[in-house]
């Protein structure tokens, strides 16, 4: 049992991690490319306004940097639960992490997007930082877990 759970674990960091670079690879190639060659462009001419430009065109990105974050954390944590024990401090720590990645690219989109929209699309955020506090609720399930584990092993 203990064995085929630590493949699944495993399964789910490769997962990850082939998510992790095609999204990666998404937001370098649609949101990022372009602005950063017309910065160049606009620096090699001298304009003024080139970083302003810039920032116009990357900051609204900024929630997606985040997820990515969230995603390397989790890719993180299912490589480290694949090799250790699940109820451990580690893990429930990578579980919070992972959660606080969430909870701040829900908050960031709150703000860009009323910011440079108008609209900030509050489902998808609330989504987002329901997700968020329920790993950061799930690690402190972990942390008694854990706690309780290492009762019984002094016991045992």
């Amino acid at each position: 049992m203990k064995h085929r759970l630590h493949e699944d674990f495993a399964s789910l960091s490769r997962l990850l991690s082939v998510l992790l670079g095609f999204a990666s690879l998404m937001l370098f190639a649609d949101g990022i490319y372009m602005p950063l060659k017309a910065l160049g462009f606009s620096l090699y001419r001298h304009e003024l306004d080139a970083f302003a430009t810039f920032l116009d065109q990357v900051v609204p990105l900024l929630p997606a940097l985040l997820l990515l974050g969230a995603l390397w954390q989790g890719r993180r944590l299912f490589r480290q639960l694949s090799v250790g024990d699940p109820l451990s401090p580690q893990a429930a720590a990578g579980v919070r992490c992972t959660g606080e990645w969430i909870i701040s690219a829900a908050v960031t989109g709150l703000f860009i997007g009323e910011m440079f929209s108008g609209a900030p699309g509050w489902a998808l955020l609330a989504g987002l930082g329901a997700i968020g506090m329920a790993l950061c609720s799930l690690a402190g399930v972990l942390d008694h877990a854990a706690a309780i584990k290492a009762d019984f092993d002094q016991i045992v």
